[in-house]
């Protein structure tokens, strides 16, 4: 460890091939009983998630001024701890408690209100204990398995809890009435952001939110997430006409199937693609969704895919993106779908959401959330109109390549950590730039 550079944890979770290709892995019995009582898929294998992290974490690879330590909980870990380091990042996996099949059982049958992670918590502490960093960035305030360690974090670290979502916006709650644990997890996700240091994000709604629902006086850093990706121009053989992915189909497969469904009874010879993993009470009502349509040879289900890579050559296979929205601001999956040349469908998600698209010229077709109608008649449109295609193509390539980069996202992190512990340390103010949007 060297003492001349700024010493980092992000504490964080996240999944890549490199990663998995490292660590032993083995799921305990009762774990694998358990699932299988559940019809619930017995297997070790983890897919890519949380792109964002390992985007950055490549860019801090080349960086010289930081230290960077990633502290993270992965699935089904044969030991408690396993370490290693690789490109001069150091990483750090415990075992996550949510892979204790007791406790599963606990929770399934008492439902406590506000469940602690000690263990994780415990496992958490100890590598922040064992690194002695300068500053704990958690990456996803809404995740309590990891969020909640840094509630245990000393006042003498710089913490920073940097935003993936927001669950306390009113619109996540409105438009997904059966969130799971919707209200633990905001919970959890207000105590984080009351305790951290500082909150990073660029999006100036969930900061008057957090200003009026959590803390008035919370200081901001305008950092986001390392979401940039290249723009790919090479036209790939078509095979379907949509597709609809995410990392989980729940976000809002059931109203991309059901605008299908519309379509496909004007249009017998649509097909659409379905990338993405969820739980089997899912797949059944997307089934249903299917059967009432009579759709069952128009609809393939691809399941979740192993890398992130092997989504974007399955995403390239199709004509159109329908990705429509229930909470997501501006999805991940319709910035992959631009920048490889796909157009998009997708819902309204208000002014500072899928609005932003089309502020300078026409990159989507948009319709309102849950109107399955409109969203199936733009789907029409493009079947039928290879110039508006071809125009929102065009207009979400030069609208990609304005997008600021990983390396300058993942640079404005060092930038941030420097002036937060300039403040803490000399008291001198962190530059505007740094704060404001």
């Amino acid at each position: 460890m060297n003492k001349n550079k700024i010493r980092v944890v992000w504490l964080c979770h996240f999944s890549n091939s490199e990663v998995h290709s490292r660590l032993d892995l083995h799921h305990g019995w009762l774990l694998g009983l358990l699932k299988r009582m559940t019809h619930r898929k017995v297997s070790t294998d983890v897919p890519e998630f949380a792109i964002w992290v390992t985007n950055a974490i490549k860019e801090f690879e080349r960086f010289e001024e930081v230290e960077l330590h990633i502290v993270s909980p992965y699935p089904n870990l044969n030991r408690n701890f396993q370490e290693y380091t690789l490109n001069g990042i150091y990483y750090h996996f415990f075992k996550n408690e949510d892979d204790d099949a007791l406790k599963q059982i606990y929770r399934r049958v008492l439902k406590p209100r506000f469940w602690k992670y000690r263990e994780n918590r415990k496992r958490i502490a100890y590598f922040i204990n064992k690194i002695q960093p300068d500053v704990v960035h958690l990456i996803g305030a809404e995740n309590p398995d990891y969020s909640l360690g840094l509630l245990d974090v000393s006042h003498d670290i710089v913490t920073i809890a940097q935003l993936q979502t927001l669950l306390i916006d009113p619109d996540v709650k409105n438009n997904n009435p059966h969130f799971p644990m919707y209200q633990y997890r905001t919970e959890v996700e207000k105590r984080v952001i009351e305790h951290a240091d500082y909150i990073g994000t660029t999006v100036s709604k969930f900061r008057t939110i957090i200003r009026d629902c959590v803390k008035s006086d919370v200081a901001f850093l305008n950092t986001s997430l390392a979401l940039s990706e290249s723009v790919v121009k090479d036209k790939s053989e078509k095979k379907f006409d949509f597709v609809y992915f995410a990392a989980g189909l729940s976000k809002a497969a059931d109203l991309a199937l059901e605008a299908f469904g519309i379509v496909y009874k004007q249009k017998q010879d649509v097909t659409l693609d379905v990338i993405g993993g969820c739980n089997p009470s899912f797949m059944q009502q997307l089934e249903s969704i299917v059967e009432k349509h009579d759709m069952a040879g128009a609809v393939h289900f691809e399941g979740r895919l192993p890398t992130h890579d092997d989504v974007l050559r399955q995403i390239r296979k199709s004509r159109y993106a329908l990705l429509p929205l229930r909470s997501d601001l501006v999805s991940g999956t319709i910035r992959e779908a631009m920048s490889n040349g796909i157009p998009v469908l997708t819902t309204d998600t208000g002014k500072l959401g899928t609005q932003t698209l089309n502020a300078t010229s026409q990159c989507a077709l948009i319709s309102e959330i849950g109107d399955h109608q409109a969203l199936a008649d733009n789907m029409m449109r493009l079947l039928n109109d290879d110039e508006l295609s071809e125009m929102l193509r065009q207009n979400a390539y030069k609208m990609r390549s304005t997008v600021r980069s990983n390396e300058d996202i993942s640079r404005h992190y060092v930038e941030a950590y420097k002036a937060c512990l300039n403040y803490y340390n000399n008291r001198i103010p962190i530059p505007e730039e740094l704060i404001k949007l």
